[in-house]
């Protein structure tokens, strides 16, 4: 159960991160997922590997009736806890690996960007499933597979991406090695988990969920004019998001 974000220099490169109005997050995944939100209101909304709360803030500002945020990192609840409380917001410190251990239902259960950091995503959605009232959702976001697929190979220094005629080409390699992954983001050492789609789509229906959608990560037009290296998201997108169905 990794916890990078208690590392002290993971957690502040990452806040100046997010801190930029031009990254990733804010231009592009964050309006996908907020695409595939209907209204909140009335309903209650778990939020894994909350972070630091803005996906829970939405909802309470939604009319969520309750809304619960479960983030393993107390660097993030604790930031939570400053910038996006409310008395409907309940932050709990705990991996994703032990929901089972959350004793209620809920409408809505929704990740932004945590499930690759899981190792053991059957177990995962099976405590998904048991956590969502019967026609509840789950919608999440990941990195997408083609982008954490890759292995290199040891002690060799290989170019991964190559820009030919305003076009980017990237070496693809291990697409179908489901298993980890350790790479260096901020800090060395940090562990992913990568997943082929073909296993994602069917643990969730093996596990009762029906695929309502699946977007692909894009940039549109606008966004490209902010942030003209985002045109490269028609060769390899960044994130996957789906939305399903507890039938």
């Amino acid at each position: 159960m990794q916890n990078i974000y208690d590392n002290n220099k993971f957690f502040n490169e990452y806040i100046e991160m997010r801190n930029k109005d031009i990254n990733a997050n804010n231009l592009i995944e964050k309006p996908i997922f907020l695409s595939l939100l209907p209204c909140l209101k009335d309903k209650k909304v778990l939020d894994l590997g909350c972070g630091y709360g803005d996906l829970c803030k939405l909802a309470d500002t939604d009319g969520a009736t309750k809304i619960v945020g479960v983030d393993i990192s107390k660097n993030m609840i604790d930031l939570a806890i400053k910038t996006n409380s409310s008395n409907k917001i309940k932050y709990i410190i705990k991996p994703m690996e032990k929901i089972n251990e959350i004793n209620e239902k809920f409408d809505f259960v929704l990740s932004s960007l945590a499930f690759h950091y899981v190792e053991n995503f059957d177990k995962l959605i099976k405590d998904i499933a048991k956590l969502l009232h019967k026609d509840g959702y789950l919608i999440f976001s990941q990195e997408h597979p083609v982008a954490t697929a890759f292995i290199p190979p040891k002690n060799k220094n290989i170019d991964t991406k190559v820009d030919i005629e305003n076009k980017r080409y990237y070496l693809l390699s291990d697409y179908n090695n489901n298993g980890i992954r350790t790479v260096h983001w901020n800090i060395d050492g940090v562990k992913k988990y990568h997943r082929n789609i073909s296993t994602i789509i069917n643990t969730l229906i093996d596990n009762g969920l029906q695929i309502e959608k699946v977007i692909e990560s894009y940039a549109d037009d606008e966004t490209i004019k902010l942030e003209p290296k985002y045109k490269y998201q028609n060769d390899r997108p960044y994130f996957l998001f789906i939305k399903a169905k507890l039938l």
